[in-house]
């Protein structure tokens, strides 16, 4: 009878633990493979460089993505991943599950939350300042302030000789970025100034490039050759770079005024395809109609097209040139021949 009773009881305590045991196992799987609703959708993560599993383990219990820590942390290490989780961030949706994530944390799955910034050729630092903040990027005073030359930007060779305090107009490459949101101004233009760097070193055949090679010097007449590359960008279309850059190369040789309509614009702020009168006698050193030769800096930041007609003007005895309304670059020689273009294709 004894034995029987024990028999029942010691049935009863296996059935008990066998309970138990299932019930540990379904809730250890609740937490581990099935999604909780705390995670919601498109919901991100981000795990700084540097982080231990614990800190992660935390965080992502303290947001509800991990229902149970301790579970989740025991888990990693049965399968020896509690040492292996990469930086970056990490999106989770509706049906990721803590061992999903655990899984995309060791594997590096991370989510591109970099926006597309193109930046044409030919806009000014301020235009790119209005579109960085924009896009969400980095606020437009911010650029502005840390658009000059400063020490940390010392490292570019092609800016050794430019001088601390110095805008950077013409070393920002134009070129499609893509950028953090809120990033900061300096890493932003450590990024345009190293694409401006690797575009002049693909595209200027090295004996050119030679020129601008010596640190004392690269600088400032790296300097000078973006002023006129800036404003053939800004005067002329693509295919007639070489001839334009050729115009304003001879006025230079000769000692004349640019008279450059891109230039007056750019001292008063305006977008005149003609500029007045008044506009021409503003008494501005970016007034090329005022003061011969270049300006004082370039007036936005050129493309390679224009760099290039600009390293190797087209050879020629033009002086003068218009455009017509369908944009085909007219040259003439003498003033009396750009006046009778005009008076035929402008007037």
């Amino acid at each position: 009878m004894a034995s029987r009773r024990l028999r029942i009881i010691g049935s009863g305590l296996a059935l008990i633990l066998l309970l138990t045991g299932a019930v540990g196992a379904y809730w250890t799987y609740t937490i581990l493979y099935v999604a909780t609703p705390e995670s919601g959708y498109e919901y991100t993560i981000e795990v700084p460089p540097g982080s231990s599993f614990r800190q992660v383990s935390s965080l992502l219990a303290a947001d509800g993505i991990v229902s149970n820590e301790t579970v989740f942390r025991l888990y990693a290490r049965l399968r020896n991943l509690d040492s292996g989780i990469r930086a970056g961030v990490y999106r989770i949706d509706g049906e990721t599950t803590a061992a999903d994530l655990l899984d995309a944390l060791v594997s590096g799955r991370t989510v591109d939350l970099s926006v597309s910034v193109p930046i044409p050729e030919g806009w000014s630092i301020a235009r790119i300042a209005e579109r960085l903040d924009a896009r969400g990027i980095v606020s437009e005073d911010a650029f502005l302030s840390a658009a000059y030359m400063s020490e940390q930007f010392r490292g570019f060779p092609l800016l050794a000789g430019v001088e601390d305090g110095v805008l950077l107009e013409g070393f920002l490459f134009p070129e499609t970025y893509r950028f953090e949101p809120d990033s900061s101004p300096d890493s932003v233009i450590r990024i345009m100034l190293t694409q401006f760097h690797r575009a002049f070193e693909q595209s200027v055949p090295e004996d050119l490039r030679a020129q601008w090679s010596d640190p004392a010097r690269a600088g400032n007449d790296l300097r000078e050759l973006l002023t006129l590359a800036s404003i053939v960008e800004a005067e002329s279309p693509v295919e007639d770079m070489p001839l334009v850059a050729g115009v304003f190369a001879n006025r230079i040789r000769d000692g004349w005024r640019l008279e450059s309509d891109a230039t007056v614009n750019y001292a008063l702020g305006t977008k005149n395809l003609r500029p007045t009168f008044a506009d021409v006698l503003t008494p501005h050193p970016f007034n090329t109609y005022r003061f011969p030769g270049l300006p004082p800096g370039p007036i936005n930041n050129p493309g390679m097209n224009a760099i290039l007609a600009s390293i190797t003007p087209m050879e020629h005895d033009y002086f003068f040139f218009l455009h017509k309304p369908n944009l085909e670059t007219v040259p003439s020689r003498t003033y009396a021949d750009h006046l009778a273009a005009i008076a035929r294709y402008l007037d």
